[in-house]
Protein backbone atom coordinates (compact mmCIF):
# COMPACT_ATOMS: atom_id res chain seq x y z
CA UNK A 1 0.00 0.00 0.00
CA UNK A 2 1.57 3.65 -1.15
CA UNK A 3 1.36 6.25 1.58
CA UNK A 4 -1.60 7.74 0.25
CA UNK A 5 -3.80 10.19 2.30
CA UNK A 6 -7.32 10.50 2.60
CA UNK A 7 -8.61 14.32 2.99
CA UNK A 8 -11.54 15.57 4.37
CA UNK A 9 -12.28 19.16 4.44
CA UNK A 10 -9.76 20.15 1.68
CA UNK A 11 -11.99 23.09 1.14
CA UNK A 12 -11.94 24.63 4.09
CA UNK A 13 -8.83 26.77 5.57
CA UNK A 14 -6.95 24.46 7.41
CA UNK A 15 -8.11 21.30 5.90
CA UNK A 16 -6.41 23.25 1.83
CA UNK A 17 -3.29 23.99 3.47
CA UNK A 18 -2.67 20.41 5.08
CA UNK A 19 -3.25 18.89 1.70
CA UNK A 20 -0.37 21.23 0.17
CA UNK A 21 1.33 20.30 3.25
CA UNK A 22 1.04 16.95 2.81
CA UNK A 23 2.34 16.86 -0.81
CA UNK A 24 5.41 18.75 0.08
CA UNK A 25 6.20 15.98 2.62
CA UNK A 26 5.89 13.51 -0.30
CA UNK A 27 2.47 11.89 0.41
CA UNK A 28 0.40 10.96 -2.27
CA UNK A 29 -3.53 13.48 -1.08
CA UNK A 30 -6.91 12.17 -2.22
CA UNK A 31 -9.60 14.63 -1.27
CA UNK A 32 -13.01 14.00 -1.06
CA UNK A 33 -15.56 16.78 -1.58
CA UNK A 34 -18.54 18.32 -2.41
CA UNK A 35 -17.20 21.52 -3.75
CA UNK A 36 -16.51 21.63 -7.32
CA UNK A 37 -14.68 24.02 -8.56
CA UNK A 38 -13.38 25.28 -4.98
CA UNK A 39 -10.62 27.71 -5.28
CA UNK A 40 -8.88 25.87 -2.79
CA UNK A 41 -9.77 22.44 -4.15
CA UNK A 42 -8.32 23.75 -7.45
CA UNK A 43 -4.88 24.76 -5.89
CA UNK A 44 -4.54 21.06 -4.39
CA UNK A 45 -5.31 19.57 -8.01
CA UNK A 46 -2.20 21.78 -9.44
CA UNK A 47 0.02 20.72 -6.82
CA UNK A 48 -0.77 17.22 -8.09
CA UNK A 49 -3.77 16.61 -5.66
CA UNK A 50 -6.44 13.80 -6.32
CA UNK A 51 -10.04 15.06 -6.05
CA UNK A 52 -13.12 12.90 -6.00
CA UNK A 53 -16.24 14.64 -5.25
CA UNK A 54 -18.88 13.02 -3.59
CA UNK A 55 -20.25 13.27 0.03
CA UNK A 56 -18.38 12.14 3.19
CA UNK A 57 -21.45 10.85 4.74
CA UNK A 58 -22.69 8.55 2.48
CA UNK A 59 -21.12 5.33 3.23
CA UNK A 60 -20.78 4.88 -0.24
CA UNK A 61 -18.63 7.27 -1.14
CA UNK A 62 -16.43 7.60 1.93
CA UNK A 63 -15.89 3.93 1.65
CA UNK A 64 -14.38 4.35 -1.68
CA UNK A 65 -12.51 7.00 -1.27
CA UNK A 66 -11.12 5.19 1.68
CA UNK A 67 -9.89 2.44 -0.80
CA UNK A 68 -6.22 1.73 -0.91
CA UNK A 69 -5.37 4.73 1.66
CA UNK A 70 -2.77 4.04 4.12
CA UNK A 71 -3.79 7.35 6.10
CA UNK A 72 -6.54 9.29 6.98
CA UNK A 73 -7.52 13.08 7.87
CA UNK A 74 -10.25 14.48 8.91
CA UNK A 75 -10.19 18.58 8.91
CA UNK A 76 -13.87 18.61 7.72
CA UNK A 77 -16.52 19.76 10.78
CA UNK A 78 -19.52 22.20 10.68
CA UNK A 79 -18.62 25.29 11.84
CA UNK A 80 -21.68 26.40 14.11
CA UNK A 81 -20.91 30.19 13.92
CA UNK A 82 -24.56 31.50 15.29
CA UNK A 83 -24.45 31.36 18.75
CA UNK A 84 -27.82 30.94 19.45
CA UNK A 85 -28.70 27.65 21.14
CA UNK A 86 -32.08 27.44 19.39
CA UNK A 87 -30.46 24.54 16.66
CA UNK A 88 -27.90 22.76 18.97
CA UNK A 89 -29.87 19.94 20.01
CA UNK A 90 -30.41 18.91 16.51
CA UNK A 91 -26.67 19.63 15.36
CA UNK A 92 -25.59 17.13 17.58
CA UNK A 93 -28.10 14.57 16.94
CA UNK A 94 -26.98 14.95 13.14
CA UNK A 95 -22.93 15.90 13.65
CA UNK A 96 -22.05 13.34 16.01
CA UNK A 97 -23.13 10.16 14.18
CA UNK A 98 -21.66 11.08 11.37
CA UNK A 99 -17.98 11.75 12.66
CA UNK A 100 -18.04 8.34 14.36
CA UNK A 101 -19.71 6.80 11.24
CA UNK A 102 -16.33 7.89 9.38
CA UNK A 103 -13.56 6.36 12.17
CA UNK A 104 -16.04 3.28 11.69
CA UNK A 105 -15.22 3.08 8.04
CA UNK A 106 -11.51 4.12 7.86
CA UNK A 107 -10.95 1.28 10.13
CA UNK A 108 -12.67 -0.83 7.88
CA UNK A 109 -10.57 0.06 5.41
CA UNK A 110 -7.47 -0.42 7.24
CA UNK A 111 -6.55 2.61 7.84
CA UNK A 112 -3.53 2.68 9.83
CA UNK A 113 -3.44 6.20 11.79
CA UNK A 114 -5.04 9.36 11.67
CA UNK A 115 -5.29 12.82 12.63
CA UNK A 116 -8.43 14.94 13.48
CA UNK A 117 -8.78 18.42 13.23
CA UNK A 118 -10.69 19.79 16.60
CA UNK A 119 -10.52 23.35 18.60
CA UNK A 120 -8.76 25.72 20.62
CA UNK A 121 -12.39 25.67 22.53
CA UNK A 122 -11.85 22.16 23.70
CA UNK A 123 -9.12 23.02 25.91
CA UNK A 124 -9.99 23.69 29.71
CA UNK A 125 -9.65 27.14 31.14
CA UNK A 126 -5.97 28.02 32.53
CA UNK A 127 -5.62 29.98 35.88
CA UNK A 128 -5.29 33.54 34.95
CA UNK A 129 -1.36 34.65 34.41
CA UNK A 130 -0.79 31.27 33.30
CA UNK A 131 -0.63 29.17 29.57
CA UNK A 132 -3.32 26.57 28.91
CA UNK A 133 -2.24 23.38 27.87
CA UNK A 134 -3.23 19.82 26.66
CA UNK A 135 -3.77 18.81 30.41
CA UNK A 136 -6.97 21.00 31.00
CA UNK A 137 -10.33 19.05 30.37
CA UNK A 138 -13.22 20.88 28.55
CA UNK A 139 -14.79 23.21 30.74
CA UNK A 140 -18.59 23.32 31.07
CA UNK A 141 -18.46 27.23 31.60
CA UNK A 142 -18.02 27.46 27.27
CA UNK A 143 -21.15 25.33 27.05
CA UNK A 144 -23.31 28.46 27.29
CA UNK A 145 -20.89 30.27 24.55
CA UNK A 146 -22.78 29.39 21.77
CA UNK A 147 -23.12 26.24 19.59
CA UNK A 148 -19.30 26.22 18.40
CA UNK A 149 -18.42 25.51 22.16
CA UNK A 150 -20.27 22.58 22.86
CA UNK A 151 -20.17 20.99 19.07
CA UNK A 152 -16.56 21.25 18.97
CA UNK A 153 -16.07 19.55 22.48
CA UNK A 154 -19.09 16.66 21.53
CA UNK A 155 -16.74 16.07 18.45
CA UNK A 156 -13.62 16.00 19.55
CA UNK A 157 -14.88 13.45 22.96
CA UNK A 158 -16.61 11.15 20.02
CA UNK A 159 -13.70 10.60 18.19
CA UNK A 160 -11.28 10.36 21.17
CA UNK A 161 -14.22 7.29 22.91
CA UNK A 162 -14.26 5.78 19.51
CA UNK A 163 -10.13 5.49 18.80
CA UNK A 164 -9.27 4.83 22.41
CA UNK A 165 -10.05 2.26 24.70
CA UNK A 166 -9.26 -1.89 24.77
CA UNK A 167 -11.40 -2.38 21.41
CA UNK A 168 -11.21 0.65 19.45
CA UNK A 169 -14.20 1.03 16.52
CA UNK A 170 -11.61 3.54 14.75
CA UNK A 171 -8.15 3.49 13.60
CA UNK A 172 -4.92 4.79 16.24
CA UNK A 173 -5.64 8.71 15.58
CA UNK A 174 -3.87 12.07 16.87
CA UNK A 175 -5.96 15.37 18.09
CA UNK A 176 -4.76 18.67 17.03
CA UNK A 177 -6.09 21.54 18.54
CA UNK A 178 -4.98 25.20 16.22
CA UNK A 179 -5.73 28.31 17.85
CA UNK A 180 -6.52 31.26 15.72
CA UNK A 181 -5.68 31.61 12.45
CA UNK A 182 -3.73 34.14 10.27
CA UNK A 183 -2.64 32.85 6.65
CA UNK A 184 -4.24 32.68 3.34
CA UNK A 185 -6.94 29.98 2.52
CA UNK A 186 -9.83 31.61 4.39
CA UNK A 187 -13.19 31.45 3.04
CA UNK A 188 -14.89 34.61 4.47
CA UNK A 189 -13.33 37.70 4.28
CA UNK A 190 -16.17 39.19 6.28
CA UNK A 191 -14.72 36.63 9.33
CA UNK A 192 -10.88 38.27 8.70
CA UNK A 193 -9.67 40.88 11.44
CA UNK A 194 -6.94 40.87 9.54
CA UNK A 195 -8.88 42.47 6.55
CA UNK A 196 -11.29 44.43 9.00
CA UNK A 197 -8.29 46.46 10.55
CA UNK A 198 -6.29 46.77 7.51
CA UNK A 199 -9.32 48.15 6.03
CA UNK A 200 -10.06 50.43 8.76
CA UNK A 201 -14.21 49.18 8.15
CA UNK A 202 -14.37 49.44 12.14
CA UNK A 203 -13.57 52.56 14.24
CA UNK A 204 -14.30 50.33 17.25
CA UNK A 205 -13.12 47.55 18.88
CA UNK A 206 -12.88 45.57 21.99
CA UNK A 207 -9.80 44.09 23.55
CA UNK A 208 -8.68 40.17 24.36
CA UNK A 209 -6.21 37.55 25.24
CA UNK A 210 -5.67 35.67 22.42
CA UNK A 211 -3.40 33.33 20.55
CA UNK A 212 -2.63 33.29 16.63
CA UNK A 213 -1.26 30.84 14.03
CA UNK A 214 0.18 31.06 10.80
CA UNK A 215 -2.00 28.66 8.38
CA UNK A 216 1.32 26.93 6.79
CA UNK A 217 2.66 26.28 10.37
CA UNK A 218 -0.81 24.51 11.43
CA UNK A 219 -0.93 22.92 8.20
CA UNK A 220 3.29 21.44 8.76
CA UNK A 221 1.79 20.67 12.31
CA UNK A 222 -0.89 18.14 10.93
CA UNK A 223 1.92 16.52 9.21
CA UNK A 224 4.09 15.95 12.19
CA UNK A 225 1.51 14.69 14.07
CA UNK A 226 0.82 12.18 11.49
CA UNK A 227 3.53 11.26 11.80
CA UNK A 228 4.88 11.39 15.41
CA UNK A 229 1.95 12.08 17.15
CA UNK A 230 0.99 9.56 20.26
CA UNK A 231 -2.70 8.35 19.18
CA UNK A 232 -5.44 9.39 21.72
CA UNK A 233 -3.27 12.81 22.67
CA UNK A 234 -3.94 16.65 21.88
CA UNK A 235 -1.70 18.53 20.80
CA UNK A 236 -1.99 22.44 20.47
CA UNK A 237 -1.06 24.02 17.35
CA UNK A 238 -0.47 27.76 18.34
CA UNK A 239 2.00 30.27 17.72
CA UNK A 240 1.96 33.90 19.24
CA UNK A 241 0.91 34.80 22.30
CA UNK A 242 -0.50 38.45 22.36
CA UNK A 243 -4.10 40.62 22.41
CA UNK A 244 -6.46 41.93 19.96
CA UNK A 245 -5.00 45.57 20.48
CA UNK A 246 -2.07 43.99 19.24
CA UNK A 247 -3.31 42.23 16.13
CA UNK A 248 -5.03 45.24 15.24
CA UNK A 249 -1.49 47.50 16.22
CA UNK A 250 0.11 45.30 14.01
CA UNK A 251 -2.05 45.29 10.75
CA UNK A 252 -2.42 49.03 10.87
CA UNK A 253 0.48 49.96 10.64
CA UNK A 254 1.04 47.64 7.84
CA UNK A 255 -1.81 50.12 6.80
CA UNK A 256 -0.92 53.48 8.18
CA UNK A 257 -3.88 53.83 10.23
CA UNK A 258 -4.27 54.15 13.42
CA UNK A 259 -6.22 51.08 15.04
CA UNK A 260 -9.55 51.32 16.49
CA UNK A 261 -11.25 52.28 19.73
CA UNK A 262 -10.98 50.01 22.49
CA UNK A 263 -14.57 49.57 23.65
CA UNK A 264 -16.31 48.22 26.97
CA UNK A 265 -16.64 44.55 26.18
CA UNK A 266 -19.99 44.61 27.93
CA UNK A 267 -21.02 47.07 24.48
CA UNK A 268 -19.81 44.14 21.94
CA UNK A 269 -21.89 41.50 24.29
CA UNK A 270 -25.09 44.14 23.19
CA UNK A 271 -23.93 44.16 19.68
CA UNK A 272 -23.39 40.42 19.36
CA UNK A 273 -26.62 39.84 20.50
CA UNK A 274 -28.37 41.98 18.16
CA UNK A 275 -26.36 40.74 15.44
CA UNK A 276 -27.39 36.95 16.04
CA UNK A 277 -31.05 37.76 16.15
CA UNK A 278 -31.03 40.32 13.21
CA UNK A 279 -29.30 37.08 11.09
CA UNK A 280 -31.67 34.91 12.33
CA UNK A 281 -34.60 36.93 11.40
CA UNK A 282 -33.16 37.84 7.80
CA UNK A 283 -32.15 33.46 7.23
CA UNK A 284 -28.59 34.40 6.96
CA UNK A 285 -25.27 33.81 9.14
CA UNK A 286 -24.14 36.50 11.86
CA UNK A 287 -20.79 38.32 10.23
CA UNK A 288 -17.91 39.09 12.24
CA UNK A 289 -19.76 40.02 15.33
CA UNK A 290 -22.09 37.08 17.09
CA UNK A 291 -22.14 35.20 19.93
CA UNK A 292 -19.54 33.03 18.96
CA UNK A 293 -16.82 35.81 18.26
CA UNK A 294 -17.68 37.47 21.64
CA UNK A 295 -16.79 34.06 23.47
CA UNK A 296 -13.39 33.98 21.82
CA UNK A 297 -12.70 36.88 23.32
CA UNK A 298 -14.12 36.73 26.86
CA UNK A 299 -12.73 32.82 26.66
CA UNK A 300 -9.70 34.21 25.30
CA UNK A 301 -6.00 33.19 26.87
CA UNK A 302 -3.02 31.93 25.92
CA UNK A 303 -1.71 28.39 24.82
CA UNK A 304 1.05 26.74 25.40
CA UNK A 305 2.66 24.62 22.37
CA UNK A 306 5.43 22.86 24.18
CA UNK A 307 4.13 19.32 23.88
CA UNK A 308 3.87 19.65 19.93
CA UNK A 309 7.67 21.26 20.16
CA UNK A 310 9.03 18.56 22.19
CA UNK A 311 6.92 15.35 20.84
CA UNK A 312 6.36 16.45 16.98
CA UNK A 313 9.40 19.01 16.13
CA UNK A 314 6.33 21.39 15.92
CA UNK A 315 8.34 24.76 15.48
CA UNK A 316 6.01 27.90 14.45
CA UNK A 317 6.34 31.63 13.83
CA UNK A 318 6.22 33.69 16.31
CA UNK A 319 5.86 37.18 14.08
CA UNK A 320 2.86 36.84 11.84
CA UNK A 321 3.90 39.62 9.34
CA UNK A 322 4.08 37.33 6.65
CA UNK A 323 0.93 35.53 7.72
CA UNK A 324 -0.77 39.15 7.33
CA UNK A 325 0.52 39.98 4.28
CA UNK A 326 -0.75 36.63 2.78
CA UNK A 327 -4.24 36.56 4.17
CA UNK A 328 -4.69 40.19 2.74
CA UNK A 329 -3.47 39.00 -0.80
CA UNK A 330 -5.75 36.10 -0.61
CA UNK A 331 -8.73 38.53 -0.07
CA UNK A 332 -8.05 40.84 -2.62
CA UNK A 333 -7.24 43.77 -0.60
CA UNK A 334 -5.24 46.14 -2.15
CA UNK A 335 -1.75 46.61 0.17
CA UNK A 336 -1.24 50.87 0.11
CA UNK A 337 2.39 49.98 -0.10
CA UNK A 338 4.85 52.09 2.80
CA UNK A 339 2.74 52.95 5.67
CA UNK A 340 2.41 56.65 6.37
CA UNK A 341 4.18 56.14 9.21
CA UNK A 342 6.80 53.74 10.76
CA UNK A 343 6.44 50.00 11.21
CA UNK A 344 7.31 48.64 14.56
CA UNK A 345 8.64 45.12 14.61
CA UNK A 346 9.50 44.99 18.09
CA UNK A 347 6.34 44.05 20.36
CA UNK A 348 4.00 46.57 22.21
CA UNK A 349 5.40 47.81 25.28
CA UNK A 350 4.09 45.14 27.77
CA UNK A 351 2.92 42.33 25.11
CA UNK A 352 2.62 39.00 26.96
CA UNK A 353 5.68 36.89 26.10
CA UNK A 354 5.88 34.73 22.84
CA UNK A 355 4.69 31.17 23.75
CA UNK A 356 7.81 29.27 25.40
Amino acid sequence: MSDRVLLLGGAGTVGSRVGLALIDAGYSLRCLARSKGHRNLAEIESRGGEIVYGDMNEDAALAAALKDCRFFVHSAAPFPWSGLHLRQKGMLTQWIPQVRRHFVLAREAGIERAVFTSSLSCIGLAPRGTLADESLPYDARRTSGGNYYAVKAAMERAVLELTTGEIPQGPPTVIVNPTGLVGEGSRNARLSAVCVFYQGLTPFMVDATMNFVDTRDVARGHVLALQKGRPGERYILGGWNTTLRELAEKVCSLAGIHRPMILPRLGAYAGAIFAEWWAWLLRTTPGALSLTSYYHMEYGQHYSSEKARRELGYDPAVDLKDAILRELAWHGVALTGPPTRPVSEAPAAGAPPADP
